[in-house]
C-alpha cells in the first residue's frame, strides 16, 4: 500500500464520514422505501380484498337478478297457463250457458204453442157449449110454447064439458 498522505486522512475521513452518512441515509431510505412498499403492499392487499368482496356481491346480486328473472318468468308463465284455462272454462260455460239458454227458448216456444192450443181448444170448447145451451134453451122455449098451447087446449077442453055439463043440469 501506498503511504498514507496527511491531507488524504483528512479526506479519507471525511469521505468515510460521507459514506457514513450516505450509507444511513441510504439505511433510512430503504427502509422508508420498505415502509412505503408494505403499506403500498397492504394497500394492494385490501384493495384486491376489496375488489373481491365487491366481485363477490356484484356476483351474488347477478345471481339474485337472475333468479328474480327466472322466478317473473316461471310467476308469468304460470299465470298465462291459469288466464288460459280460466279462459276455457269461461267460454265453455257461456258456450252451455247458451246451448242451455237456446234449449230454454225452444221449451218456452213449445209450451207457448200448447198453450195458444189450449186456449183456442177452450174457446172452441166454450162456443161449442153456448151454442149446445142455445139449442137447450130454444128447446126449452118450444116445450114451453107446446106445453102452454097443450094446458090451454085441455083447460079450454075443461071448461067446454063444464060449461056442457051445467048446460045439461
Amino acid at each position: 500500500m501506498p503511504p498514507k498522505a496527511k491531507g488524504k486522512g483528512k479526506k479519507d475521513g471525511a469521505a468515510k464520514l460521507a459514506e457514513k452518512e450516505n450509507l444511513a441515509r441510504a439505511e433510512t431510505e430503504i427502509l422508508s422505501l420498505q415502509r412505503l412498499l408494505e403499506l403500498r403492499s397492504h394497500e394492494a392487499v385490501e384493495s384486491r380484498r376489496s375488489e373481491r368482496l365487491w366481485r363477490e356481491r356484484m356476483d351474488a346480486f347477478n345471481q339474485a337478478l337472475e333468479q328474480q328473472k327466472e322466478d317473473t318468468l316461471d310467476i308469468t308463465a304460470d299465470m298465462m297457463r291459469q288466464y288460459k284455462a280460466m279462459q276455457e272454462q269461461l267460454l265453455k260455460k257461456v258456450a252451455d250457458l247458451e246451448a242451455d239458454n237456446r234449449a230454454l227458448k225452444q221449451t218456452v216456444e213449445e209450451k207457448d204453442g200448447e198453450i195458444k192450443r189450449l186456449q183456442d181448444e177452450k174457446a172452441a170448447l166454450k162456443k161449442a157449449c153456448d151454442v149446445e145451451v142455445l139449442g137447450y134453451q130454444r128447446k126449452m122455449e118450444d116445450m114451453q110454447v107446446d106445453f102452454t098451447q097443450m094446458l090451454r087446449e085441455t083447460l079450454d077442453k075443461m071448461h067446454a064439458r063444464l060449461a056442457q055439463a051445467q048446460g045439461l043440469t
